[in-house]
């Protein structure tokens, strides 16, 4: 989808302290074997909490410095992976309520690590059918913490990293012209984070922490080992198809590209060799910060963009190209023409920095 008229107002991120993977090998948390196959150096880690106010704290820097931009936000965006504090309540509504305020819609978009690039295809959507919205707010937060999540190992080949994020799409100016999006679904492996484990009642019925390994091994025992190399294959296909789709609505090719953010994903989950043949330069994306951050659940591809424009590692006229997927599975990738630098502005109040 080509998409006119429509800009990254600002972006803003909030994460947790760094924790040295090295340090967590030491204390025997994480095997030092699938720590020198993953690649991460570090992780973001908040053990207080709540997690909402991750996503709070990064909204309120991202319309800060937005600023009139913003406008009146109409829709509120909100994705996350993982238990967001409470029970029965809105993640969406939350947010809405200490940021922006209105009358507008809060929702929720639960499409697992692509949360946030599918919220951001969705508001792209939105603007474009009401030409009356101002603006969108999109925010991401997680914290991936005992009991339901042991980060270094409920996955193989993933760190999970604590953050918020956020986003502001608006209309007529901002840091980044949004050029194109694409998306794609395929369900033909989405089993496999199912296999091995009876549906329960309740969150948390067959035992905390999340062990999403052996629903893997599961599903290899079903199914056979070799099902993995199509599955792999088949993610690939769907990665390049969509990034080239992307591409093409924007009338660029992949040579055109000056940066490009991927999910912070371990190098032994990552077809590098794949994305290099495509024309990825490896040296041109986030994967050297994101190493040091951990999967941020939905929001890696604000974090890495948001680290490209504070780090004024991208300038106007910088073409970027940001990649997510998610589990079961969809791709989705978007192109962005940057057009100005990230406004330095902070809230009123304490909160909202960067790590």
């Amino acid at each position: 989808m080509r998409w006119n008229d429509l800009y990254i107002g600002a972006t803003a991120m909030s994460l947790g302290r760094e924790e040295s993977t090295a340090e967590a090998v030491a204390d025997g948390r994480y095997p030092a074997k699938e720590n020198e196959a993953a690649g991460f150096l570090s992780v973001c880690v908040d053990p207080e909490g709540p997690t909402m106010d991750l996503a709070v704290r990064a909204a309120e820097t991202a319309l800060a410095r937005a600023g009139e931009k913003a406008g009146q936000v109409g829709l509120v965006l909100h994705s996350s992976i993982f238990y967001q504090g409470i029970d029965d309540f809105s993640p969406a509504a939350y947010i809405q309520g200490r940021t922006v305020g209105g009358s507008g819609i809060a929702i929720e978009v639960a499409q697992a690590s692509n949360g946030g690039m599918a919220a951001l295809e969705l508001a792209a959507s939105y603007l474009t059918a009401q030409p009356q919205t101002s603006s969108v707010l999109i925010t991401t937060a997680d914290r991936f913490v005992p009991p339901g999540y042991d980060r270094y190992n409920t996955v193989g080949g993933m760190l999970f990293g604590d953050g918020g994020t956020a986003a502001v799409l608006c209309r007529g100016s901002g840091v980044a012209r949004l050029l194109s999006s694409a998306t794609t679904g395929d369900t033909t492996y989405g089993d496999v984070q199912l296999a091995g484990e009876p549906w329960s009642d309740v969150a948390g019925g067959n035992g905390w922490p999340l062990n999403v390994q052996s629903r893997v091994h599961s599903y290899a025992a079903e199914h056979g080992a070799e099902i993995f190399v199509d599955m792999v294959q088949a993610a690939a296909r769907s990665e390049l198809e969509t990034m080239e789709r992307a591409l093409a609505d924007a009338d660029l090719e992949a040579g055109d590209i000056d940066w490009w953010v991927f999910p912070h994903n371990g190098l032994s989950l990552t077809d590098w060799d794949g994305r290099k043949a495509f024309g990825v330069d490896v040296s041109r994306t986030t994967w050297d910060w994101g190493r040091r951050c951990g999967h941020l659940g939905a929001g890696d591809q604000f974090a890495g963009l948001t680290h490209l424009l504070e780090s004024k590692k991208v300038q106007p006229g910088d073409r970027v190209l940001v990649y997510g997927s998610g589990t079961g599975f969809m791709y989705c990738a978007a192109v962005l023409e940057i057009v100005a630098e990230l406004p330095d502005a902070t809230p009123q109040h304490e909160g909202g920095a960067s790590r």
